[in-house]
C-alpha cells in the first residue's frame, strides 16, 4: 500500500476527518533519526494492514496543522476511523510495537462490524 503525504490542511481534512475509512496518521520531522527509521517501518504496516489508509504530515511543512492537532513530539501517530479520531490511542516515539497494538485493534473491531 501506499503512504500518502498530506501537503495541505485540506488534504488532512479530506484524507483523515472526511473519511468513511480507518486512517492512520504519522506526524514525522524529517531530520529526526527516530522520524527516519518509523518511516521505513510505517510504509511496512501499510502493506500489512491494507485495509487501513496510512498517511503522514512532515510537521516542518504543516506547523500549524501540528499544533492544531497537539503534537509535539516526534514522531506522532494519531489514529481515525469514520472521521473521528480515536481518542484512547495516540501512540508517540518510535516503538513499532505500540502502533502494532492499536492497528491490530482497530483492524479486530472493523471485523467485529462485519
Amino acid at each position: 500500500m501506499v503512504v500518502y503525504a498530506i501537503e495541505t490542511p485540506a488534504e488532512f481534512t479530506e484524507k483523515a476527518i472526511n473519511s468513511k475509512k480507518q486512517v492512520t496518521v504519522m506526524f514525522f520531522r524529517e531530520r529526526s533519526p527516530p522520524c527516519k527509521m518509523m518511516r521505513l517501518a510505517f510504509q511496512k504496516l501499510s502493506e500489512d494492514y491494507p485495509s487501513i489508509e496510512f498517511c503522514n504530515v512532515d510537521v516542518d511543512d504543516l506547523d500549524q496543522l501540528t499544533a492544531d492537532w497537539g503534537v509535539t513530539s516526534f514522531p506522532t501517530f494519531l489514529f481515525f476511523k469514520d472521521g473521528a479520531q480515536l481518542n484512547n490511542f495516540t501512540v508517540c516515539g518510535a516503538l513499532t510495537s505500540n502502533i502494532v497494538n492499536v492497528l491490530e485493534d482497530m483492524s479486530q473491531s472493523d471485523d467485529e462490524q462485519v
